[in-house]
């Protein structure tokens, strides 16, 4: 299960902002393998599902509660480099976005 967001002195996490109509404040985000870093998904209004049919993280979909925040986890070791789509659904109006991920080393 996704964790939710806890207070830390990482600057390993890159916020992605999620909007009501479940479009993103950034279309693509570039995360670091070897630096472990993660995705935290925020909500400033409705709750949302952020799903990865193929994921570089430990889970391949995360619950984003409404007005909260939740983290990816950073991305596994084994992952290969690579670009990944995931979507965006609102889960009370299900409406969806589909923006990327990339995976550097």
């Amino acid at each position: 299960m996704a964790r939710e967001k806890k207070a830390t002195d990482s600057n390993k996490q890159l916020g992605v902002h999620i909007r009501r109509d479940g479009e993103v404040d950034n279309e693509l985000v570039n995360v670091s393998r070897s630096a472990r870093e993660e995705v935290v998904w925020v909500s400033d209004s409705d709750e949302f599902s952020v799903h990865f049919p193929t994921t570089p993280f430990d889970e391949d979909t995360f619950h984003v509660p409404a007005g909260g925040s939740t983290s990816s986890g950073p991305v596994r070791l084994d992952a290969p480099i690579d670009k990944y789509q995931y979507f965006i659904t609102n889960v009370a109006l299900a409406k969806s976005a589909d923006p990327g991920l990339n995976v550097k080393p």
